[in-house]
């Protein structure tokens, strides 16, 4: 590594001040946040936190992992014996607390991998800042989910990888590879997906010829790593059982290469072509390392790249696989599955760029591969586009947020706009491979899209995020009456979407949530209703309480559980009821 130490301590301190910047722009942002912006799943997370840190019920069988939940969950039993609670709004903001803290630890990671792999420091201020602003990071952490500790994992297993081959044959390298085994196992606790994970720093360590101690160091790590998952899910009861039987399904036909072009094109674009040259070079050192016999152990930047590169591409076959039946048109040009390794991927391809590797396949070579992949990617996802009409989810296409705006949702057009993004990443690339200052440029030009698409998407969240507060409102009624005794909220299944269910949980987690048919004379197991504004016409005894601003549904009560109109009166005499057992809403009548 060049030491220059005026310079270092400029780029440190420069490294510092980012550092905080990012910190209070994240913690403002999470205490100014409104509800959850993404559900079932944000509720359901946090309802893992609720049920083993707070006095919340378990949610039984769950299609996520307990990783995160149990992560806060700690927090919560603080929170519990503290003025915060363990309410919705007060778990979410630790979950948001968590996040930013992860997106933190992810700018300062991101620059010791740019320091390692290029040893220059120019590359890991530029590294340190891609993570700062890249959405993957910025725009994630306002969403109470563990996609940016998924980056943050992704980039300390690609450091450990990276940091094992430097010291290769040493204790400090035989420790390395045993937290990335600890770190990649652990990740599963997180999410399924990250399996990939595991298997990249497997296939590495492969490719790398790492010795008979490394081995075993690599070995307990999984191992240790891998029991601690398995005991939590065990624990929680979340194997992802249904998950894994829906990815077993193999007639799926062609639609699975349409959706994988649409990840690598969304990678390609949200990093402005630096996650798709990472990709392909990654690729191709694997495939150079098995097949030279004498290659020997790589760098350590050509280790990390090739353990990203796998995992990455690992990860966008699994989601091209698991997106296949949806009609939503992000479904084919999907972000949040390959997002965890745009940040990596992109620091590792431009600290590879820096350093101008013309090891083989020389640079220029696997600069052509990228661009020819992002040209074949384009020509698949806009000759099926047609073929995906619903509307997208914001949330899903946080990377490349702006042309989704700009372009009115149209496929083909962002598809386009992603390709173009690629490709002029990918020229300027090759510029560099001359005139190192053009990578400037280009780290400008990722910054600049990053920054952008953080800003929209930041407006965009806290719009949702405030119409989810505005749609729960009587939860702060129906609390009062659960001090009176109320155990169990009824929804009305006909005129309440299953998400509004959700949302209450999660402000109400000490209580039961139960979806009933009132219009088919299902018994309520309460007297309080969360129910369509128009209830009372279809049932005439029902007495309105509390109105949602921002919803079509309201909080009722139903004097002993009974709706009394045309439709159900004979199932209110005849006593017809699907839930036994007698629960007082805790609301007099008088």
């Amino acid at each position: 590594m060049r030491r220059d130490p005026p310079r270092a301590f400029m780029w440190a301190s420069i490294g510092m001040c980012v550092v905080l910047a990012v910190f209070v722009v994240h913690l403002r942002t999470a205490v100014v946040a409104g509800g959850p912006v993404a559900v079932p799943d944000v509720p359901a997370y946090l309802g893992v936190a609720q049920w083993v840190g707070g006095d919340g019920l378990a949610l039984g069988h769950i299609p996520f992992q307990p990783g995160y939940g149990l992560l806060i969950a700690p927090l919560v039993a603080v929170a519990q014996v503290s003025l915060l609670g363990t309410q919705g709004e007060a778990v979410h903001y630790l979950a948001l607390v968590v996040n930013s803290l992860a997106a933190v630890a992810a700018v300062v990671v991101a620059g010791r991998l740019g320091l390692v792999g290029s040893r220059r420091w120019w590359v890991a201020g530029a590294a340190g800042l891609v993570a700062a602003v890249h959405p993957s990071l910025s725009s994630a952490s306002r969403i109470a989910w563990p996609e940016t500790l998924l980056s943050l994992f992704v980039l300390i297993v690609a450091l450990a990888v990276a940091f094992a081959v430097l010291h290769a044959g040493s204790a400090a390298s035989q420790r390395a590879w045993a937290r990335a085994g600890l770190l990649a196992t652990l990740a599963v606790a997180l999410h399924a997906r990250m399996i990939v994970l595991v298997v990249a720093v497997v296939a590495t360590a492969l490719l790398c010829g790492i010795g008979r101690r490394a081995w075993a160091a690599l070995g307990m790590g999984l191992v240790a790593g891998g029991a601690a998952t398995a005991a939590a899910l065990t624990l929680t009861d979340t194997w992802p059982v249904e998950r894994l039987s829906e990815a077993a399904q193999l007639d799926r036909g062609a639609e699975p290469i349409a959706t994988v072009s649409g990840q690598l094109l969304a990678l390609g674009g949200g990093t402005v072509g630096l996650g798709m040259i990472g990709l392909v070079a990654g690729l191709g050192a694997a495939i150079w390392l098995a097949r030279s016999r004498t290659a020997g152990m790589p760098d350590p930047l050509t280790a990390a790249l090739v353990c990203l590169a796998i995992g990455a591409f690992g990860a966008v076959l699994l989601g091209g696989w698991t997106l296949t039946g949806s009609e939503r048109a992000d479904a084919l040009l999907y972000g949040r599955y390959v997002d965890p390794w745009a940040v990596p991927l992109a620091v590792a391809a431009l600290a590879w760029l820096a350093a101008r590797r013309r090891s083989r396949p020389d640079t220029s070579s696997w600069l052509g591969a990228s661009a020819v992949v992002a040209v074949l990617a384009c020509v698949v996802v806009v000759a099926v586009a047609g073929n995906y009409d619903a509307a997208p989810r914001r949330i899903m296409t946080l990377s490349f947020s702006p042309a989704w705006t700009l372009f009115d949702e149209r496929l083909s057009a962002v598809a386009v706009a992603s390709l173009i993004f690629t490709l002029f990443g990918v020229l300027l690339a090759a510029v560099a491979l001359r005139r190192r200052a053009v990578l400037g440029v280009c780290v400008a030009a990722v910054l600049a899209l990053g920054a952008v698409a953080t800003v929209s998407n930041h407006r965009h969240l806290a719009d949702v995020g405030a119409v989810a507060r505005d749609q729960v409102v009587s939860a702060g009624t129906v609390s009062d009456a659960v001090d009176d005794g109320l155990t169990c909220l009824a929804h009305d299944r006909a005129s309440v979407p299953e998400y509004a269910l959700w949302l209450y949980r999660l402000e109400l987690p000490e209580i039961a949530h139960e979806r009933v048919r009132l219009d088919a004379g299902d018994r309520p197991c309460s007297e309080l209703v969360i129910a369509h504004d128009d209830l009372a016409q279809r049932c005439t005894n029902a007495r309105h309480l509390v109105d949602e601003p921002a919803a079509s549904w309201a909080l009722w009560h139903l004097p002993k559980r009974t709706c009394v109109g045309a439709l159900n009166m004979g199932a209110q005499t005849a006593g017809v009821a699907s839930h036994d057992g007698s629960h007082d809403s805790g609301i007099r009548t008088g």
